[in-house]
């Protein structure tokens, strides 16, 4: 079996290590990295999966390169600009599976799942968090870029949120949001460290840091920088469950077997195209 990775910082370091494990032939893109083994998507090979874990405003591309060659296509979140672009990938690549990344549902076992959706079902508020003390992803990068990364922590940690939203409201499909609160607390001039990747300080910071979002009696709250404490967790009215490692290889891995279990189950898909649609429609529109 062979996998094609683009992008070899997040994409060598998660996915390369999960590969090698599983013992697969892995061939990496990267026009930056002199290590990788192409610098574009090479069109006279064909691979099992491919993930696209590059900057937001190349997701689009890369996605529809990947597709021409792959069975699946995994493309990280906040997957691609709109629900307009992510219905194009699927439309335009009828023959490939594409899928973005929710690794945050492949966390728990189907007896965990149905515990969690338990003890949604019987509170009153339920909070699901993703608050660092620290933790901009570098800033003056296209990560704080809102013309590369399309919007800030609303498009990088709130679709881990959304997703695992999913799976603890059944009907999230009729969800509307009744609250919006999106905010930009810092600039680069406040940032002279972070817990995540140098601080460029000749470069831009326009995008939000701070996002929440209600649903029902539900509270979808990120934040990169509280200046307290990390918290990664939820709460179900004042009971908090701790959700661990921020991106657990397991979570990654069973997503993939998951995708490559159901390659031939259209309804599987059918449902990620739904809730990939739901979560890039909500994102899109803060």
């Amino acid at each position: 079996m062979k996998t094609l990775i683009v992008g070899m910082g997040f994409g060598k370091a998660v996915y390369g290590s999960i590969y090698e494990r599983l013992g697969w032939d892995i061939v990496y893109v990267d026009p930056y990295n002199k290590d990788a083994d192409y610098i574009e998507i090479p069109e006279d090979q064909s691979f099992a999966t491919a993930h696209i874990c590059t900057p937001n405003t190349t997701h689009y591309d890369l996605a529809n390169a990947a597709a021409k060659v792959s069975d699946i296509v995994f493309v990280e979140k906040p997957g691609v600009k709109n629900v307009d672009q992510w219905n194009k990938l699927c439309t335009y690549n009828p023959t490939t599976r594409f899928m973005m990344t929710k690794n945050n549902q492949h966390r728990w076992s189907d007896a965990e799942i149905e515990e969690l959706k338990q003890r949604a079902s019987s509170a009153e508020n339920i909070k699901i968090c993703w608050v660092n003390s620290n933790r901009v992803p570098r800033p003056g990068s296209w990560f704080t870029n809102k013309k590369l990364a399309y919007g800030g922590v609303s498009r990088d940690l709130t679709p881990h949120l959304l997703s695992i939203y999913q799976l603890l409201y059944p009907t999230w499909k009729h969800s509307v949001r009744t609250q919006t609160s999106l905010k930009q607390n810092w600039t680069l001039d406040d940032l002279t460290d972070s817990d995540y990747g140098d601080v460029i300080e000749n470069g831009v910071y326009d995008v939000d840091d701070y996002c929440l979002l209600t649903y029902q009696n539900f509270e979808i709250y990120s934040n990169w920088r509280s200046k307290t404490t990390d918290d990664f967790a939820i709460y179900f009215d004042d009971e908090r469950i701790e959700l661990g490692p921020l991106c657990p290889e397991s979570a990654y891995e069973n997503m993939i077997n998951a995708a490559i279990d159901n390659w031939k189950n259209d309804n599987f898909w059918k449902h990620q195209k739904e809730m990939d649609l739901w979560i890039h429609r909500h994102v899109a529109t803060l």
